[in-house]
């Protein structure tokens, strides 16, 4: 997760965990867990972004019928919305997306279960993370 301030400040986030079922649960666990940390970074007001373009039309068309094993996120997804006076969810191609890419690879490549939400990169991150423009 990169969060980005209209007044320019960034936060750096990293969520890794292994008890997923398929790529599609990972990006959705992924998404509740950047919302959640959104709230307790006291922001009401967000705009998410996402290079899963299966998970942006899954919760437009609120699909649940169609995907059973999602129906306990589909219910976290719906609590932590309401907790938002505005949240939307858009795709971004993952070439536009490079920051957040770099830190998801390298949660993923630690192998552990973890959480990590600081303004300042750890060193274990993709330093090169840090230097890539944002867009």
């Amino acid at each position: 997760m990169v969060l980005t301030t209209e007044d320019g400040a960034t936060t750096y986030g990293s969520f890794a965990s292994n008890r997923v079922l398929t790529p599609l649960h990972a990006e959705f666990q992924t998404l509740l867990w950047a919302m959640k940390s959104s709230i307790q970074l006291d922001h009401s007001t967000m705009h998410f972004r996402t290079d899963c373009l299966q998970l942006v039309n899954l919760l437009e068309e609120d699909e649940v019928d169609k995907w059973p094993s999602l129906l306990a996120e589909f219910d976290e997804f719906h609590l932590i919305l309401s907790l938002f006076n505005f949240c939307s969810i858009s795709f971004i191609s993952r070439s536009l997306n490079f920051r957040a890419d770099h830190l998801a690879k390298g949660a993923r490549s630690r192998g552990l279960i973890f959480s990590h939400v600081n303004t300042q990169l750890p060193s274990w991150m993709a330093q090169e993370a840090n230097l890539l423009v944002v867009s």
